[in-house]
């Protein structure tokens, strides 16, 4: 046997390519080596590393497992099938990106939660390292993520989360909201950019001590760039994984677009506000996010302690504010309405069950909720079927880690997949079904479930998740309380298929409101 036949079996055997050693001892000429060279060459390319979770098998260079993908870009369908045939822990290749799936309650758990302090750190990816610069609250790591999720909790606290101080201000903009549907008459009308001013106005009255007016044309600004903007990521969402197609001429993939609304927001909203607030700046009166943000900086300041307060995080901390606490809620109470026209049943029984405790002289409160389970149950069932941030964002390691015997390299993209949760048919048996009984008990009270997790779980759970559920019940029962919900027309209902963008949304429909 030749020098190099000796080297290519040493190498076969090393790597215990058993079916090539055999081949190779019965092909031992020259050719045949150096076609088993090239075999290996492209063998070494597509192979994924050693003890990573299962997989597509022929992983390509540059396309990674796109094709054994079939097309497929909606991410909770791609993790189905992952998890399908190859288990609750999986990986796949978009282009050179390791992405890692957990897709149950238990695996989520243990990582997120028993592990957290490993699994809580996020990965780099185009877009949101473009958007947020890894800056503010959302997906900044480390210390700087530390300080500012705490400075967040401390202040939303102050102002109001958990308090009746916040209610009253959601009661304020619910009557603003109430109002403006009023003024339909029972026409027909979107309530997409509606939902979106009404929630958005409560941050606002948080982050800049003020509302907005619905149709105060810089209000109404904001809200087009900054739909614009989640739009155009969507669309380019193909940068995430070939962020070089970012130089095609004609800005195909919406790179520029991004660009220009993320630079129009801050430079024509935001840090106009900061400036304003530095301006006027008094310490004994503060009374939103911003002040209080501004009188930290100053202390710390002060103490010439290193510190990741600072005006860039404070830019990046409202766009994570605005937008997260914005679309988040908006969608959800779009799809609770579309849920109604469906099941008009289901919207008759809520209103029995508030007029039986609210009646319609006042407002519903927080302190109602433990009467209305039924209203609860229906929000919880939105929450679960609409599964509005579809997978939830992506985690990454603290450095290379070893889980269900598994490698997990801190370079990859880890998926704690609530999608795989909130439809698995063993935990919610007929998951496919809008059914809100399931969380009601043979007590009639509210069924609490660990895996209902559309907020996520962990130290990286949603900051604004008590935000959320008051918003979402106020909203609802006063709408329910003041309005029937119709189709425009009872033979055409508008569809139940979502769009899938940055959030799960229901495609844009119109509906009627009749007064009560």
């Amino acid at each position: 046997m030749t020098g190099i036949s000796t080297m290519l079996l040493d190498i076969f055997q090393y790597f215990n390519i058993e079916y090539m050693i055999v081949l190779f001892k019965d092909n031992v000429d020259v050719t045949t080596g150096l076609v088993f060279v090239a075999c290996l060459g492209i063998w070494w390319l597509m192979r994924k590393p050693r003890g990573t979770p299962p997989g597509p098998i022929f992983t390509l260079p540059i396309l990674g497992d796109m094709l054994s993908l079939k097309g497929e870009s909606d991410l909770r369908v791609i993790a189905r099938q992952l998890r399908k045939e190859y288990g609750d822990i999986c990986s796949v290749y978009f282009g050179s990106k390791l992405f890692i799936f957990l897709n149950s309650y238990e695996v989520i758990k243990e990582a997120m939660v028993k592990n957290g302090d490993i699994f809580s750190n996020r990965p780099s990816l185009f877009w949101t390292d473009l958007v947020t610069q890894r800056k503010g609250i959302v997906m900044s790591d480390g210390q700087s993520w530390k300080e500012q999720r705490k400075f967040a909790l401390e202040t939303l606290r102050e102002f109001g989360f958990g308090r009746t101080i916040l209610e009253d201000k959601i009661h304020e903009e619910i009557e603003h909201f109430v109002e403006v549907i009023r003024q339909e008459n029972g026409r027909h009308f979107d309530m997409c950019r509606l939902s979106q001013k009404g929630v958005s106005n409560i941050i606002s009255s948080m982050i800049y001590g003020k509302r907005f007016e619905y149709d105060d044309p810089v209000f109404n600004v904001f809200l087009d760039k900054s739909e614009s903007l989640l739009l155009a990521i969507t669309h380019g969402s193909v940068l995430s994984v070939f962020p070089f197609l970012r130089f095609v001429p004609g800005d195909l993939f919406k790179y520029q677009s991004v660009l220009n609304d993320l630079d129009f927001i801050k430079d024509n909203i935001i840090l106009p506000s900061i400036k304003d607030h530095l301006k006027n700046f008094d310490e004994n009166h503060v009374d939103d996010y911003i002040s209080s943000y501004i009188r930290e900086m100053k202390k710390v300041s002060k103490t010439g302690q290193p510190s990741y307060l600072n005006e860039d995080q404070l830019v990046s901390a409202i766009l994570d504010l605005f937008i997260a606490g914005t679309e988040t809620t908006s969608t959800t109470i779009l799809w609770t309405i579309l849920y109604f026209l469906h099941h008009p049943n289901i919207q008759a029984k809520c209103y029995k069950e508030i007029q039986d405790v609210v009646g319609s002289g006042r407002l519903p409160s927080m302190k109602d909720k433990p009467s209305l389970p039924y209203v609860e149950a229906v929000i919880l069932e939105v929450l679960r079927k609409a599964n509005i941030i579809m997978t939830g964002l992506p985690h990454a390691v603290s450095e290379d880690t070893m889980f269900h015997g598994y490698l997990f390299p801190k370079d990859a993209i880890i998926i704690p997949n609530a999608d795989a949760v909130l439809t698995d048919s063993k935990i919610w048996r007929d998951a496919d079904v809008f059914r809100p009984e399931r969380f009601i008990d043979s007590n009639g009270q509210v069924i609490k479930r660990d895996e209902m997790i559309p907020f996520s779980t962990g130290r990286r759970v949603c900051l604004g998740e008590s935000l959320a559920k008051m918003e979402l019940f106020l909203f609802v029962t006063t709408l329910v309380q003041r309005f029937e919900f119709k189709p425009v027309d009872v033979d055409n209902l508008p569809t139940l298929q979502g769009v899938v963008g940055i959030t799960h949304a229901p495609v844009k429909y119109q509906v009627r409101a009749v007064p009560r």
